[in-house]
């Protein structure tokens, strides 16, 4: 059992530090989406690739409302609610099968 054990508790390690990093993303795209002038930068642009793993399939969901785009701010709430219950519950998994 101690196989499935680390093999649950890699998984969860692997996928908290995905939704930190799209936590990361999408505050840091959603920053720099009001300073103009670095639009094409390259650096913008993986931040905004990498953000949009997770915004797109909200963006699809969501409408506007007028100018204010609300999806960061539900693609966080969404994100820090899977690391609050899937990664604890694969942690705590992990350590009941060892």
């Amino acid at each position: 059992m101690f196989v499935i054990s680390n093999l649950l508790y890699a998984i969860a390690i692997v996928l908290q530090l995905f939704i930190y990093v799209e936590i990361f993303a999408v505050i840091l795209s959603a920053l720099l989406s009001w300073i103009t002038p670095f639009r094409y930068s390259t650096f913008r642009q993986f931040i905004d690739a990498v953000a949009n793993i997770v915004l797109r399939p909200f963006r699809k969901l969501i409408p506007p409302i007028g100018p204010v785009d609300i999806t960061p701010m539900i693609a966080i709430f969404v994100l820090v609610f899977l690391e609050n219950f899937l990664v604890r519950t694969l942690f705590d998994l992990a350590v009941r099968l060892r």
